[in-house]
This record gives C-alpha cells, structure tokens and sequence, in this order.
C-alpha cells in the first residue's frame, strides 16, 4: 500500500518536472533567449529540477539497497540528507535572489533604452515593440508624456494598451513565485526522505532494544 503511494507520487513529481522543462525552460530559452534575465531564469529551474530528479532517483536506489542489507546502511543516508537539505535551500535562496536582482537591472536597463529611444533615435525600442506586441514603456501614455504621437505599431489594429515594462513583468514575477514554491517543494520532498530514513534507524533501534529486553527477561527462567 505504501509502496503504490510513494511510487504515484514520484510519477507525479517527475510529471511536474517535465511540466516546468516544457512550459518554462525550453520556451524561455526558445522565445527570450535573447534577454540577460532569460539565462537566470533557465539556470535556476534547470538546476532546481535536476536536484529533486536527482533525489528521487538516489531514494529508490537507497532503498533498494536497504530492502536488501541490514536497515542499520540507512544511518548513513542521514547526514548525507542533511548535507543536502541545508545546500539546497543555501543555494538556491541565493540563486532566487540572483534571480529577483538580475530582474531589477534588467528592468533599470530596459528604461535607459527607452531614454535613449527619444534621446538618440535608437531602433531597439521600436523593434522591441514590434517583437514583443508592447507600447511604450508603461503603455502609450509613455509617448503622450514625451509630447510625442504613438507610432502606428502600436495598434494592432486596435491600441496596444499594455506597456513593455508590463509585459516582462507580468512574465517574470509570476517565475519567481513559482521559483519560491518549486524551492518549498524540493525542501519538503528531502526532508520527508529525512524523516523516512530516520524513522527505518528509530524502528530498527526499538526492535533491537526490545529483543535484548526479552533476552534478559527469559534468560533467568532457562
């Protein structure tokens, strides 16, 4: 019965781990790989995912491996869990940070191209509009604060109402909602096999102590 369960649940992790290698790794690296913000964003749930792939395949090896030695090899797994938990949260805490501050400058840098839109005549910004089906840096108001007219582009047919700055954000935030959670989740899937391993040592431990009770309690009646 527990076996059946834990092994729905592993098809249900690696399914949702084929869903973030689908929707997010390769469509970002497809679509936006020409972004600074794209590469973050793909290293970190590509690491992220490789880790909890990596734990779950080491788990079913490791019990294997106990079902078939003494349960005492699975002392062994604990610290080695430990490592891992506290390395996991560390490292990616710091890469979701990495993440969240690559945004920020990214965004800093989006805003001096608009700058230099009106200040140069540069061409990425109307490109960008153009690519991405965005106005302005905050909508077309943007060019109504420069006393500028809004560029045909902008109408698709109608008026493209949502800004650049927009756009990325609302692709970006909900990537590092989803980096917290999925970060949440591989915690919670190590620590789980923490409190596993720790339970076989905790039974093992009782057993052999209960078998050494029973030895000294019938030991004077032979």
């Amino acid at each position: 019965m527990s076996k059946n369960i834990i092994r729905k649940l592993c098809v249900i992790i690696f399914g949702l781990i084929l869903a973030i290698l689908l929707r997010i790794i390769i469509t970002f690296t497809v679509k936006f790989s020409s972004f600074p913000i794209t590469h973050n964003v793909t290293s970190y749930f590509a690491g992220l995912t490789s880790i909890i792939s990596i734990v779950i395949s080491l788990f079913w090896i490791s019990n294997f491996i106990v079902a078939i030695t003494a349960d005492w090899i699975a002392a062994g797994y604990i610290p080695l869990l430990i490592y891992v938990l506290h390395w996991t949260n560390f490292k990616f805490s710091e890469r979701l940070q990495d993440m969240t501050n690559s945004y920020d400058v990214f965004i800093n840098d989006l805003t001096q191209k608009w700058f230099g839109y009106f200040n140069n005549n540069e061409t990425y910004w109307p490109n960008l509009e153009k690519r991405l089906q965005c106005c302005g840096l905050e909508g077309p108001r943007s060019y109504m604060d420069y006393m500028q007219m809004v560029p045909k582009h902008c109408y698709n047919p109608e008026l493209i109402t949502l800004g650049c700055s927009h756009w990325f954000q609302n692709i970006y935030f909900p990537m590092q909602k989803i980096g917290f959670l999925l970060l949440r989740f591989a915690l919670l899937i190590e620590l789980s096999m923490l409190y596993f391993y720790a339970f076989r040592v905790f039974k093992k431990l009782l057993s052999l102590i209960g078998k050494r009770y029973l030895k000294k309690v019938f030991k004077p009646c032979l």
